[in-house]
């Protein structure tokens, strides 16, 4: 068993009041300094993460207001061509009518050509035929059996040359 007597005691005290003050000479003070060195540091990082979330914040606003603009832009890009090609079709459509009517009156005026061509060749060989009718009423002395027959003989030479036999 344990003697317990007062010089026992004693010693016992004495061996913790000097293990104290080592500890206290010794280990608490660099204990202390570790412990407020960590203190800093854990609280420097803190502040460091604060400060790189205010300018992780900072980076996404302006990355937004950025996508913002560039979608902004390609709006008003697209826009812009619309109306260009809207304004081309325009173009390209007020020209092509232009050309149609051009190629209109073209085909109306060669219509008017080609009428008065045929209506002179109409004339023309209405003419000849009747001076070869009118000729040959004159050269014959003819009765009116004669004259109607002469006639009818021309107007189907005439209808044949019209109709193209």
């Amino acid at each position: 068993m344990v003697d317990l007597t007062l010089g026992t005691i004693l010693a016992q005290m004495l061996n913790f009041f000097i293990l104290v003050w080592i500890l206290a000479r010794f280990a608490y003070k660099p204990l202390v300094s570790m412990m407020q060195e960590r203190k800093e540091r854990i609280a420097k990082d803190l502040a460091d993460a604060q400060a790189a979330r205010t300018e992780a914040e900072q980076f996404k606003a302006d990355y937004a207001a950025q996508i913002a603009n560039a979608r902004q832009e390609a709006q008003q890009i697209v826009e812009k061509a619309v109306q260009q090609a809207e304004a081309t079709t325009r173009e390209q459509l007020a020209a092509a009518r232009e050309q149609i009517e051009r190629e209109k009156e073209r085909a109306r005026q060669d219509i008017v050509n080609e009428r008065d061509r045929a209506m002179n060749n109409l004339r023309n060989e209405v003419i000849s035929l009747s001076v070869a009718m009118a000729t040959k009423v004159v050269a014959k002395d003819m009765d009116s059996e004669t004259n109607t027959k002469l006639i009818e003989d021309a107007i189907a030479k005439l209808d044949s040359k019209t109709i193209g036999l």
